[in-house]
């Protein structure tokens, strides 16, 4: 991980709450900052508010109160097309997929690139990669609605990350997969991060991240805690 100086911050946070009705905290005073180029785990139970913060920073959710600023811009307040563009540098992979199920596996995954007007024989080559790094490359032609759920985590990973996101915020992406399959996806992950992009990952899978130099916050009652430092390589 490179310094915070000469890389510059991709997220900022700063005094963030988030309240829902009637008066359910599930951020409280959050502040965070996390470099463009970082990899980063947040951990925490469930309903920890791991996936509400992740809603915040990719702008499906308003904080109630505080600032969340996204490579220099506040989010919030981004609209129109300066929006829409912003959103196509963010990849996100939703605990709850958001697939169009009636689509095909490789239908699915071209979206993000379609959008942003790639070649069609670059989107075919590009999905036919993630495909086969994910070990889905027989569900190519697939339906979307008839895979395992495993499948679908994987599937939705392969969107979020196909059009070179600069910033790519993944839930629990190994909720549903065997050790070999997430060793797979941790291993795109990083490779996304050593091309340049900035990787949160909300886990409470140990295993993802135990084995990592990565910095490491958990999330305990809507209140962020430092569990370990990153280390600078």
């Amino acid at each position: 991980m490179t310094g915070h100086g000469e890389n510059g911050t991709m997220i900022e946070m700063i005094k963030v709450t988030k309240t829902y009705p009637p008066d359910v905290k599930a951020l409280s005073d959050v502040s965070l900052s996390i470099t463009t180029g970082e990899m980063f785990f947040l951990i925490g139970m469930s309903g920890a508010g791991k996936t509400t913060l992740l809603k915040l920073l990719c702008n499906m959710e308003t904080p109630s109160n505080g600032l969340i600023e996204v490579a220099g811009k506040d989010i919030h307040r981004v609209k129109g097309r300066h929006l829409a563009r912003l959103r196509q540098k963010i990849g996100v992979a939703y605990q709850d997929f958001k697939l169009l199920t009636d689509r095909t596996v490789a239908e699915n995954v071209a979206i993000s690139m379609e959008v942003s007007y790639k070649k069609p024989q670059l989107i075919k080559k590009r999905v036919k990669d993630l495909l086969e790094q994910l070990a889905l490359s027989d569900k190519h032609n697939t339906v979307t609605g008839e895979l395992s759920r495993g499948e679908q985590q994987r599937v939705a990973l392969a969107r979020a990350v196909a059009n070179s996101p600069t910033l790519i915020l993944v839930d629990e992406p190994t909720g549903n997969l065997d050790a070999g399959t997430t060793e797979k996806v941790m291993q795109l992950l990083t490779k996304c991060n050593n091309s340049g992009a900035t990787v949160v990952i909300a886990t409470h899978d140990h295993s993802i991240y135990r084995n990592t130099h990565h910095r490491i916050m958990e999330l305990r009652y809507g209140k962020l805690h430092l569990v370990r430092e990153g280390m600078v390589s």
